[in-house]
Protein backbone atom coordinates (compact mmCIF):
# COMPACT_ATOMS: atom_id res chain seq x y z
CA UNK A 1 0.00 0.00 0.00
CA UNK A 2 1.49 3.59 -1.15
CA UNK A 3 2.25 6.03 1.89
CA UNK A 4 -0.96 8.41 0.30
CA UNK A 5 -3.05 5.39 0.42
CA UNK A 6 -2.33 4.75 4.11
CA UNK A 7 -2.65 8.20 5.06
CA UNK A 8 -6.13 8.27 3.50
CA UNK A 9 -7.25 5.16 5.44
CA UNK A 10 -6.13 6.56 9.02
CA UNK A 11 -8.21 9.60 8.29
CA UNK A 12 -11.54 7.84 6.37
CA UNK A 13 -11.30 5.47 9.76
CA UNK A 14 -11.97 8.95 11.88
CA UNK A 15 -15.23 9.52 10.01
CA UNK A 16 -18.53 8.39 11.49
CA UNK A 17 -20.04 6.96 8.39
CA UNK A 18 -24.41 7.98 10.26
CA UNK A 19 -25.76 9.45 13.46
CA UNK A 20 -28.61 10.87 14.73
CA UNK A 21 -29.04 13.91 16.83
CA UNK A 22 -32.72 14.57 18.16
CA UNK A 23 -34.55 12.23 15.82
CA UNK A 24 -32.75 13.56 12.67
CA UNK A 25 -30.52 11.04 10.23
CA UNK A 26 -26.94 13.04 9.52
CA UNK A 27 -24.73 12.89 6.93
CA UNK A 28 -21.05 11.29 7.66
CA UNK A 29 -18.90 13.44 9.81
CA UNK A 30 -15.66 13.41 10.35
CA UNK A 31 -14.61 14.36 14.44
CA UNK A 32 -13.11 17.68 14.99
CA UNK A 33 -10.59 18.27 18.01
CA UNK A 34 -12.38 20.18 20.38
CA UNK A 35 -9.27 22.44 20.51
CA UNK A 36 -9.67 23.67 16.87
CA UNK A 37 -13.36 24.19 17.00
CA UNK A 38 -14.24 27.81 17.11
CA UNK A 39 -17.82 30.10 16.45
CA UNK A 40 -18.10 33.32 14.83
CA UNK A 41 -19.23 35.86 17.24
CA UNK A 42 -21.35 37.50 14.04
CA UNK A 43 -23.89 34.08 14.91
CA UNK A 44 -25.26 35.62 18.28
CA UNK A 45 -26.21 38.76 17.22
CA UNK A 46 -29.81 37.55 16.90
CA UNK A 47 -29.49 36.55 20.78
CA UNK A 48 -27.86 39.87 21.81
CA UNK A 49 -28.69 42.70 20.18
CA UNK A 50 -32.28 44.31 19.15
CA UNK A 51 -33.99 43.90 15.85
CA UNK A 52 -33.50 47.13 15.57
CA UNK A 53 -29.59 47.33 15.28
CA UNK A 54 -29.37 44.41 12.95
CA UNK A 55 -29.37 45.76 9.82
CA UNK A 56 -26.29 47.91 11.09
CA UNK A 57 -24.26 45.38 12.35
CA UNK A 58 -25.03 43.15 9.24
CA UNK A 59 -23.49 45.90 7.37
CA UNK A 60 -20.40 45.38 9.42
CA UNK A 61 -21.05 48.55 11.61
CA UNK A 62 -20.15 48.82 15.20
CA UNK A 63 -22.01 47.43 17.42
CA UNK A 64 -22.36 47.70 21.60
CA UNK A 65 -23.40 44.38 23.50
CA UNK A 66 -23.61 44.43 27.12
CA UNK A 67 -21.30 42.71 29.40
CA UNK A 68 -24.16 40.91 30.80
CA UNK A 69 -25.38 39.83 27.66
CA UNK A 70 -21.61 39.10 26.86
CA UNK A 71 -21.17 37.45 29.62
CA UNK A 72 -24.41 34.89 29.16
CA UNK A 73 -23.81 34.63 25.83
CA UNK A 74 -20.26 33.22 26.27
CA UNK A 75 -20.98 31.47 29.32
CA UNK A 76 -23.35 29.17 27.21
CA UNK A 77 -21.20 28.38 24.21
CA UNK A 78 -18.88 27.16 26.80
CA UNK A 79 -21.20 24.87 28.37
CA UNK A 80 -22.26 23.62 24.64
CA UNK A 81 -18.46 22.92 24.52
CA UNK A 82 -16.92 25.66 22.50
CA UNK A 83 -13.76 27.19 23.02
CA UNK A 84 -12.11 29.28 20.78
CA UNK A 85 -14.13 32.29 19.45
CA UNK A 86 -13.80 34.82 15.70
CA UNK A 87 -14.48 38.32 16.80
CA UNK A 88 -16.79 40.32 15.15
CA UNK A 89 -17.19 43.66 13.47
CA UNK A 90 -15.36 47.52 12.64
CA UNK A 91 -14.56 47.10 16.95
CA UNK A 92 -14.94 45.54 19.72
CA UNK A 93 -18.27 45.41 21.08
CA UNK A 94 -17.46 46.40 24.42
CA UNK A 95 -14.26 48.14 25.80
CA UNK A 96 -11.15 45.62 25.33
CA UNK A 97 -10.39 45.35 29.21
CA UNK A 98 -13.81 44.28 30.28
CA UNK A 99 -14.69 41.96 26.80
CA UNK A 100 -11.19 40.46 27.58
CA UNK A 101 -12.20 39.19 31.61
CA UNK A 102 -15.61 37.83 29.75
CA UNK A 103 -13.56 35.96 27.69
CA UNK A 104 -10.98 34.76 30.40
CA UNK A 105 -14.18 34.00 32.78
CA UNK A 106 -16.27 32.13 30.34
CA UNK A 107 -13.18 29.69 29.29
CA UNK A 108 -12.94 31.09 25.82
CA UNK A 109 -9.69 31.84 23.71
CA UNK A 110 -10.57 34.65 20.36
CA UNK A 111 -8.04 33.36 18.28
CA UNK A 112 -8.79 35.16 15.24
CA UNK A 113 -11.51 38.38 14.16
CA UNK A 114 -12.92 39.89 11.15
CA UNK A 115 -11.27 43.54 11.29
CA UNK A 116 -11.38 46.18 8.22
CA UNK A 117 -8.33 46.24 6.29
CA UNK A 118 -8.09 50.31 7.53
CA UNK A 119 -4.70 51.51 6.42
CA UNK A 120 -5.26 54.44 9.16
CA UNK A 121 -6.29 51.86 12.04
CA UNK A 122 -4.09 49.23 10.88
CA UNK A 123 -1.60 49.23 13.26
CA UNK A 124 -4.21 50.25 16.40
CA UNK A 125 -6.30 47.19 15.21
CA UNK A 126 -3.09 44.87 15.23
CA UNK A 127 -1.79 46.13 19.15
CA UNK A 128 -5.75 45.43 20.13
CA UNK A 129 -5.19 42.03 18.63
CA UNK A 130 -2.03 41.23 20.36
CA UNK A 131 -3.62 42.79 24.06
CA UNK A 132 -6.22 39.85 22.84
CA UNK A 133 -3.90 37.26 22.93
CA UNK A 134 -4.78 36.70 19.47
CA UNK A 135 -2.03 34.76 16.66
CA UNK A 136 -3.87 35.67 14.10
CA UNK A 137 -6.28 38.91 12.14
CA UNK A 138 -8.56 38.26 10.17
CA UNK A 139 -10.67 40.62 7.59
CA UNK A 140 -13.82 39.88 6.53
CA UNK A 141 -13.14 40.95 2.95
CA UNK A 142 -10.34 40.91 0.45
CA UNK A 143 -10.25 44.85 0.76
CA UNK A 144 -9.43 48.14 -1.22
CA UNK A 145 -9.20 48.66 -3.95
CA UNK A 146 -11.85 45.13 -5.29
CA UNK A 147 -11.73 42.70 -7.68
CA UNK A 148 -13.70 44.93 -10.02
CA UNK A 149 -11.04 44.86 -12.79
CA UNK A 150 -7.51 42.77 -13.12
CA UNK A 151 -5.47 45.78 -12.20
CA UNK A 152 -7.84 46.26 -8.84
CA UNK A 153 -7.52 42.58 -8.25
CA UNK A 154 -3.77 42.77 -8.21
CA UNK A 155 -3.48 46.35 -6.48
CA UNK A 156 -5.70 44.16 -3.58
CA UNK A 157 -3.33 41.79 -3.73
CA UNK A 158 -0.46 44.27 -3.58
CA UNK A 159 -2.17 45.83 0.01
CA UNK A 160 -2.81 42.48 1.05
CA UNK A 161 1.14 42.17 1.41
CA UNK A 162 1.58 45.33 2.68
CA UNK A 163 -0.91 44.55 5.64
CA UNK A 164 0.33 41.10 6.09
CA UNK A 165 3.96 42.14 6.52
CA UNK A 166 2.79 44.98 9.20
CA UNK A 167 0.55 42.16 11.20
CA UNK A 168 3.56 39.73 10.60
CA UNK A 169 6.19 42.04 12.39
CA UNK A 170 3.67 41.91 15.61
CA UNK A 171 4.03 38.11 15.37
CA UNK A 172 0.20 37.60 13.94
CA UNK A 173 -0.80 35.71 10.86
CA UNK A 174 -2.96 37.99 8.33
CA UNK A 175 -5.91 35.88 6.50
CA UNK A 176 -8.76 37.09 4.44
CA UNK A 177 -12.42 35.57 4.25
CA UNK A 178 -13.95 35.01 0.62
CA UNK A 179 -17.91 34.93 -0.27
CA UNK A 180 -18.98 34.14 -3.99
CA UNK A 181 -17.72 36.70 -5.60
CA UNK A 182 -14.56 35.79 -5.34
CA UNK A 183 -14.78 32.84 -6.88
CA UNK A 184 -17.11 34.09 -9.58
CA UNK A 185 -15.42 37.08 -10.41
CA UNK A 186 -12.59 36.03 -13.34
CA UNK A 187 -10.35 37.61 -15.81
CA UNK A 188 -7.91 36.83 -18.37
CA UNK A 189 -4.63 35.66 -16.51
CA UNK A 190 -1.42 33.64 -17.06
CA UNK A 191 -1.66 31.54 -13.68
CA UNK A 192 0.32 28.46 -15.86
CA UNK A 193 3.03 31.38 -17.18
CA UNK A 194 2.48 29.35 -20.41
CA UNK A 195 2.24 32.47 -22.46
CA UNK A 196 -1.61 31.85 -22.60
CA UNK A 197 -4.06 33.97 -20.49
CA UNK A 198 -7.23 31.57 -19.25
CA UNK A 199 -10.12 32.94 -17.24
CA UNK A 200 -8.87 32.73 -13.52
CA UNK A 201 -10.63 34.03 -10.33
CA UNK A 202 -10.54 36.47 -8.40
CA UNK A 203 -9.21 34.47 -5.49
CA UNK A 204 -6.22 32.91 -7.33
CA UNK A 205 -5.16 35.85 -8.83
CA UNK A 206 -5.22 37.38 -5.59
CA UNK A 207 -3.57 33.93 -3.93
CA UNK A 208 -0.88 34.35 -6.77
CA UNK A 209 0.21 37.70 -6.19
CA UNK A 210 0.49 37.15 -2.53
CA UNK A 211 3.67 35.87 -0.39
CA UNK A 212 2.19 32.88 1.59
CA UNK A 213 4.27 33.65 3.91
CA UNK A 214 2.05 36.55 4.97
CA UNK A 215 -1.68 36.23 3.58
CA UNK A 216 -3.45 33.40 3.88
CA UNK A 217 -7.18 32.29 3.52
CA UNK A 218 -10.19 31.43 5.37
CA UNK A 219 -12.21 30.11 3.34
CA UNK A 220 -16.24 29.98 3.75
CA UNK A 221 -17.60 26.27 2.35
CA UNK A 222 -20.96 27.98 1.63
CA UNK A 223 -19.64 30.89 -0.28
CA UNK A 224 -17.36 28.84 -2.23
CA UNK A 225 -19.88 26.33 -3.00
CA UNK A 226 -22.24 29.10 -4.22
CA UNK A 227 -19.16 30.68 -6.19
CA UNK A 228 -19.04 27.55 -7.88
CA UNK A 229 -22.16 26.78 -8.46
CA UNK A 230 -24.02 24.06 -6.25
CA UNK A 231 -23.96 21.21 -8.62
CA UNK A 232 -20.09 21.76 -9.36
CA UNK A 233 -18.99 20.22 -5.52
CA UNK A 234 -16.41 18.45 -7.08
CA UNK A 235 -14.69 21.75 -8.09
CA UNK A 236 -15.10 23.03 -4.84
CA UNK A 237 -12.92 19.71 -3.71
CA UNK A 238 -10.03 20.22 -6.47
CA UNK A 239 -10.13 23.93 -5.35
CA UNK A 240 -9.71 23.19 -1.51
CA UNK A 241 -7.11 20.41 -2.66
CA UNK A 242 -4.81 22.73 -4.86
CA UNK A 243 -4.76 25.82 -2.61
CA UNK A 244 -4.68 24.00 0.71
CA UNK A 245 -0.94 25.27 1.33
CA UNK A 246 -2.72 28.82 1.89
CA UNK A 247 -5.70 28.01 3.24
CA UNK A 248 -5.43 28.22 7.28
CA UNK A 249 -9.31 28.34 8.32
CA UNK A 250 -12.55 26.73 7.38
CA UNK A 251 -15.79 28.47 8.26
CA UNK A 252 -18.07 25.85 8.15
CA UNK A 253 -21.35 26.65 6.80
CA UNK A 254 -23.82 24.27 5.57
CA UNK A 255 -25.49 24.81 2.19
CA UNK A 256 -29.72 23.94 1.38
CA UNK A 257 -30.01 21.97 -2.05
CA UNK A 258 -31.86 25.89 -2.88
CA UNK A 259 -28.56 27.45 -2.01
CA UNK A 260 -29.63 28.93 1.65
CA UNK A 261 -27.76 28.31 4.53
CA UNK A 262 -28.69 25.72 7.37
CA UNK A 263 -27.82 24.36 10.66
CA UNK A 264 -24.55 22.16 10.20
CA UNK A 265 -24.87 18.88 8.78
CA UNK A 266 -28.17 18.98 8.16
CA UNK A 267 -27.65 20.32 4.35
CA UNK A 268 -25.88 18.73 1.16
CA UNK A 269 -22.35 19.32 2.00
CA UNK A 270 -20.22 16.65 2.36
CA UNK A 271 -18.00 17.23 5.26
CA UNK A 272 -15.89 14.93 5.72
CA UNK A 273 -14.89 15.09 1.95
CA UNK A 274 -14.21 19.26 2.77
CA UNK A 275 -12.19 18.04 5.42
CA UNK A 276 -10.19 15.97 3.55
CA UNK A 277 -9.98 18.24 0.35
CA UNK A 278 -8.62 20.86 2.94
CA UNK A 279 -6.03 18.96 4.26
CA UNK A 280 -4.90 18.63 7.96
CA UNK A 281 -3.25 21.84 8.17
CA UNK A 282 -6.14 23.66 8.61
CA UNK A 283 -5.80 25.78 12.51
CA UNK A 284 -9.34 26.03 12.87
CA UNK A 285 -12.92 25.39 11.64
CA UNK A 286 -14.92 27.99 12.25
CA UNK A 287 -19.00 27.99 12.91
CA UNK A 288 -20.69 30.26 10.85
CA UNK A 289 -24.60 30.66 9.99
CA UNK A 290 -25.56 34.44 9.12
CA UNK A 291 -28.73 35.67 10.37
CA UNK A 292 -29.54 32.62 12.50
CA UNK A 293 -33.17 32.17 13.55
CA UNK A 294 -32.19 30.55 16.76
CA UNK A 295 -28.78 30.77 17.43
CA UNK A 296 -28.12 28.75 20.71
CA UNK A 297 -29.69 26.02 19.45
CA UNK A 298 -27.67 26.08 16.23
CA UNK A 299 -24.65 26.40 18.15
CA UNK A 300 -25.37 22.94 19.56
CA UNK A 301 -25.91 21.62 16.47
CA UNK A 302 -23.05 22.61 14.89
CA UNK A 303 -20.82 21.43 18.02
CA UNK A 304 -22.31 18.16 17.97
CA UNK A 305 -21.61 17.41 14.36
CA UNK A 306 -18.54 18.81 14.74
CA UNK A 307 -17.26 16.52 17.41
CA UNK A 308 -19.58 13.62 16.12
CA UNK A 309 -21.79 13.63 19.26
CA UNK A 310 -25.15 12.49 19.35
Amino acid sequence: MSMRGGLALKFCAGVVALMTIAGQAYAACTPIPQEKIGFQLYNMLGAMIPKSQMAAAVAGGPVVISAVTLDATFARLHAIGFRNMEGLGDRLPAPRPAYQALLIKNGLAQIGSHRPLDGARWNAILDEAMALGQKNIGAPGFGEPGIGSLKDTLATAANLNRFGAAAAAKGLTLYVHNHDEEIKTKDPYDLAHDGHPRPVSAWEIVAANTDPRLVHFEVDVHWTRIGFGLDHFPDVLAFLRAHRDRIAFLHVKDTTADGQITDLGRGTTNWPAVFAAAGPQIRYYIWEYDDDPDPFRSAQIAYHYLRCQK
